[in-house]
């Protein structure tokens, strides 16, 4: 039972994201923030159909990779086999007004709960390119890496989303959620032309 949120496991852990949707070649991590709350769908929960997907985080990225020609298909397994892994800053579903307390913490950089990244590590250090979606995931990914620095960012503004620096592999932008979800294709086609840039898709 994980010590921080009191669930008998994490869903990364009961749906086996390592085993079943690690890619073969990690070509882009992807980092949102937490699963929701515990009655919220998670990620790798294969949809009943994907055209009337409702996690909007991945009816939103998916579609917007498809359109820019970056997965072959809107579906999972598409996102798995062109080199995409998506994971969490914060792993437990929790209560959003938990998570939007966070979510200020981390806009400083002094999130508690997304901890020293220590569970993105081992995948950051396989992945071309990050793709680091929300101030809690900006969070956890400058705990977990010296090269993504502690930098104060209205990510809901220009110039976001957008490379964290100069040449950078760290793809900056807001989280995918019903908040956001009309600007899911600008994202997927800056998010194309920073891949690109670096010899990526």
């Amino acid at each position: 039972m994980p010590a921080c949120c009191g669930a008998e496991k994490h869903e990364w852990d009961r749906l086996e994201v390592e085993r079943r949707w690690l890619p073969a070649r990690l070509q882009c991590l992807v980092i949102g923030e937490n699963p929701g709350d515990t009655t919220s769908e998670y990620f790798y929960e294969r949809p009943p159909s994907y055209a009337s997907d409702g996690v909007v985080v991945r009816r939103a990225l998916l579609a917007g990779l498809r359109h820019e020609g970056l997965i072959a298909d809107a579906t999972l397994e598409g996102f798995r086999e062109a080199g995409f892994l998506f994971d969490h800053a914060i792993r437990c579903q929790l209560p959003s007004e938990v998570v939007a307390a966070e979510r200020q913490k981390a806009m400083r950089y002094t999130s508690i709960r997304v901890g020293d990244g220590g569970h993105l590590r081992s995948r950051l250090a396989q992945a071309r390119i990050v793709w680091v979606m929300g101030h809690l995931a900006s969070n956890a990914i400058a705990n977990a890496s010296a090269e993504f620095p502690k930098r104060r960012r209205k990510i809901s503004m220009p110039p976001y989303p957008a490379e964290a620096g100069r040449g950078s592999r760290f793809f900056v932008s807001e989280y995918l959620s019903w908040r956001t979800e009309a600007k899911a294709s600008a994202f997927a086609v800056t998010f194309r032309r920073f891949a690109r840039e670096r010899g990526v898709f």
